[in-house]
């Protein structure tokens, strides 16, 4: 579709792909689980990986940091590709959708189905906070 620029929808993913691994670390060891980067052997990230996917505040704490860095992605690919703000967003919420149906691995159906439902609009807010800002004029 003319005005995507994919340049911009991969920048604002690596971005907040950046963004959800350094928020998913704070949310671990938030819960008391050794991180990805703790040191610590895998055996024992994946069993406490095991644990947290059964905690609802750990879950629902994940939910809202990953909607709200979807909603950053569909800020970010509006913003770098300065046209068609919607367009870009929705172009990276797709490509979020693909890659979370993908790779959520073992999460309960009620947290993959929100994920799922909330990443589009989430994105496209992004983009509506860029086209706003956007066409404000400088002071």
């Amino acid at each position: 579709m003319q005005g995507i620029s994919i340049r911009a929808v991969i920048l604002a993913s690596l971005a907040v792909l950046g963004v959800d691994i350094i928020s998913g670390e704070l949310l671990a060891r938030m819960f008391g689980a050794p991180g990805l980067f703790s040191g610590a052997p895998e055996d024992e990230i994946r069993r406490a990986y095991q644990v947290l996917v059964q905690d609802v505040r750990y879950l629902s704490l994940g939910l809202i940091l990953g909607t709200a860095s979807t909603v950053l992605g569909g800020y970010l690919a509006a913003r770098l590709a300065g046209t068609v703000p919607y367009f870009n967003a929705a172009a990276f919420g797709l490509l979020t959708l693909l890659v979370n149906s993908i790779g959520m691995g073992e999460v309960p159906l009620w947290l993959w189905i929100m994920g799922l439902l909330l990443t589009m609009p989430a994105a496209l807010l992004g983009g509506h906070i860029a086209k706003q800002r956007m066409s404000r004029p400088v002071a």
